[in-house]
């Protein structure tokens, strides 16, 4: 269905999409790390839970603040 939608979609598969996934992960994780060396002073954390209702999860998030050079 989606080729006749689209000329050009290409077909990928579950294991290419989990080492897609994984790979930017961790491109943005060591992007967040060299963000955090830098960091001028304090940083500070702040942490909330979320419920999905529909699916009965529970997840937590933390956020982080603080000055860069900016």
């Amino acid at each position: 269905m989606m080729s006749i939608a689209s000329l050009n979609f290409k077909n990928i598969s579950r294991k290419t999409t989990t080492r897609n996934v994984l790979m930017y992960y961790a491109k943005e994780r060591d992007y967040v790390k060299e963000l955090l060396t830098k960091a001028y002073g304090l940083i500070c954390l702040t942490s909330d839970n979320w419920n999905s209702e529909h699916a009965n999860d529970e997840y937590i998030c933390i956020t982080a603040h603080w000055v860069d050079k900016d």
